[in-house]
């Protein structure tokens, strides 16, 4: 496999679970059968597409689950509001 086909099926999972994730955390629905344009090249839309409906509800919430770590929610708070490590 090419290393932009590896991209392209690497972007079709993290672009799927980011999609899933913030529907989720938005209580609003989502349809992982529509699968987004990525390339108007057949391969490498094909590619993200495999890729896109790799994902499993067992990644979903281990990608959920981490997410809210204290660490990365304290890295968000953070960025958010300007501060570092809860100083500001």
């Amino acid at each position: 496999m090419g290393k932009n086909w590896e991209w392209s099926y690497k972007q079709g999972r993290y672009r799927c679970l980011k999609a899933e994730t913030e529907a989720r955390s938005n209580n609003t629905p989502f349809d992982s059968n529509i699968v987004p344009l990525h390339s108007y090249d057949g391969t490498m839309q094909s590619k993200f597409s495999k890729g896109w409906h790799s994902v499993s509800e067992v990644d979903i919430r281990r990608h959920m689950r981490s997410e809210n770590t204290y660490q990365a929610v304290s890295l968000r708070l953070a960025q958010q509001f300007g501060a570092a490590n809860g100083h500001s």
